[in-house]
């Protein structure tokens, strides 16, 4: 005899049972997921930004310094660069640079292949800053991820990667189209 898995009894689990009281012809598994996903969103954005509120940091400052420091020595990159990685509209991006800029973490700087064009650079004070900010990030998110044993957060991993993977090469045969 196979036993029986409790029902969770997070807030989704609410949601998912009015539905199934409300409209017992839908299926509400998705919401299973999504809800439960879009739900560790708010709470993940909202426990980074404590962990990065010490460093007068807000999300959007910590997103452009730690983007900059993860592409490496000389720390820096073209705008359009930034842009593409950040999924942001052009006048966001400029107007989160100008900001990071005032408070002395990036500076623009003449682009030594195209002096027409400018690149962002992390200044040394904004290496720090986006060091000990990522290292808050990455202590945060493990102590979060400590609820789940080694073999769960695998399996979290591969089945992650395996619905963004078919999210992402979904959008490409859009676009493509």
């Amino acid at each position: 005899m196979v036993a029986k898995v409790p029902k969770p009894t997070d807030s989704v689990q609410a949601l998912v049972d009015g539905w199934e009281r409300q409209r017992p012809d839908l299926a509400p598994w998705p919401l299973e997921i999504f809800g439960r996903l879009q739900r560790i969103s708010a709470q993940l954005l909202r426990s980074s930004e404590a962990l990065i509120a010490p460093l007068d940091l807000t999300w959007e400052a910590f997103s452009l310094i730690v983007t900059l420091r993860r592409s490496g020595p000389p720390f820096e990159l073209r705008p359009t660069d930034i842009l593409r990685d950040s999924l942001l509209s052009s006048g966001a991006v400029t107007n989160r640079i100008d900001k990071v800029e005032r408070l002395g973490l990036v500076e623009r700087v003449p682009d030594a292949g195209d002096r027409r064009s400018l690149v962002v650079r992390l200044t040394p004070k904004g290496r720090l800053v986006a060091d000990e900010a990522i290292a808050r990030q990455f202590g945060g998110l493990a102590e979060i991820l400590s609820a789940l044993a080694d073999d769960e957060r695998e399996q979290l991993i591969r089945l992650l990667a395996k619905l963004l993977g078919a999210l992402e090469q979904r959008d490409q045969v859009k676009t493509k189209a």
